[in-house]
């Protein structure tokens, strides 16, 4: 963590989930079938890092199906959760990712290094889903889709926004960092010389500084 603090502003804790619990796989299977949940050290562990690193600070990926106990743990910590915008626009059942939905103390993703770009999920999403989008955040041509979704974002009441460069880039499936499950031709995307306009510059901070970020 102390290298970390060096390089970045803010930690996020993978699988915050395991701090509550987590499934433990004998050593040597070959599935993970025969696993069982075993209690994790909850706020013993979370106290630590706070008490250690005051420095520092952290977001807890929330991520998933959470139990009762994981949300009670992501309260007593006082750590913000995260809020996937594309994970929002489920059309089968409510989604606590809405951004109507959210409280201030979170952080608002478009997507995570695992996520499609903007413009590939668009391509991806399940036709309905796409169309909720599309309705809930009043996407249009003219503004264009993944700027669409990026003010979304930016005009919530999360108390960070995170976007990946290619989401601002309007870049596709050819710039994704990590499918998950695929075990070659991950993390190969570079930000390019040229690729950061002035042009590009200006429509960011010009957005910043409408929605107060």
């Amino acid at each position: 963590v102390d290298g970390a603090a060096k390089l970045y502003d803010m930690l996020r804790i993978d699988h915050f989930r395991g701090f509550e619990s987590y499934w433990a796989v004998p050593y040597g299977d070959t599935t993970a079938k025969n696993g069982h949940w075993v209690k994790g050290p909850g706020m013993d562990l979370v106290q630590v890092l706070l008490n250690w690193f005051p420095q520092m600070q952290f977001i807890a990926e929330d991520l998933g199906f959470l139990t009762p106990e994981v949300r009670e743990l992501l309260a007593d910590s006082g750590l913000p959760g995260m809020k996937v915008l594309e994970f929002a626009f489920d059309s089968r059942e409510p989604s606590s990712y809405l951004p109507h939905l959210y409280t201030p103390h979170c952080v608002c993703y478009t997507g995570t290094h695992d996520n499609a770009p903007l413009p590939a999920w668009k391509e991806e999403a399940d036709p309905d889903d796409l169309a909720l989008a599309v309705q809930y955040l009043g996407l249009n041509e003219e503004e264009g889709f993944h700027w669409g979704v990026l003010r979304g974002g930016m005009s919530s009441v999360a108390e960070l926004f995170v976007a990946q460069m290619q989401d601002y880039l309007g870049l596709g499936a050819e710039s994704r960092i990590n499918t998950p499950g695929e075990p070659a031709g991950n993390w190969q995307w570079r930000l390019l010389p040229g690729q950061l306009t002035a042009a590009l510059s200006r429509r960011m901070a010009h957005m910043a500084r409408l929605y107060g970020r």
